[in-house]
């Protein structure tokens, strides 16, 4: 099943660490906000690259966003 912004290349990712899981990646920081919020406390938003089409995000440690 396809993820919101599954084609974008670089974004705010909304994942969880452990087990891995990318949800979705968004041009907006906003956005990716408003998925954390339904998702729960396991999921983590960070700035970073995806490989479009994957499940592949790699980010830097800032900036980040803890899951509210």
């Amino acid at each position: 099943m396809p993820i919101p912004g599954e084609m974008l290349k670089r974004g705010w990712g909304v994942m969880r660490l452990r087990p891995w899981h990318l949800a979705g990646v968004f041009a907006s920081s906003i956005d990716a906000e408003a998925l954390v919020q339904t998702l729960g406390p396991t999921y983590t938003i960070k700035y970073g690259e995806h490989a479009p089409g994957s499940g592949e995000f790699a980010f830097a440690d800032s900036p980040t966003s803890t899951s509210v």
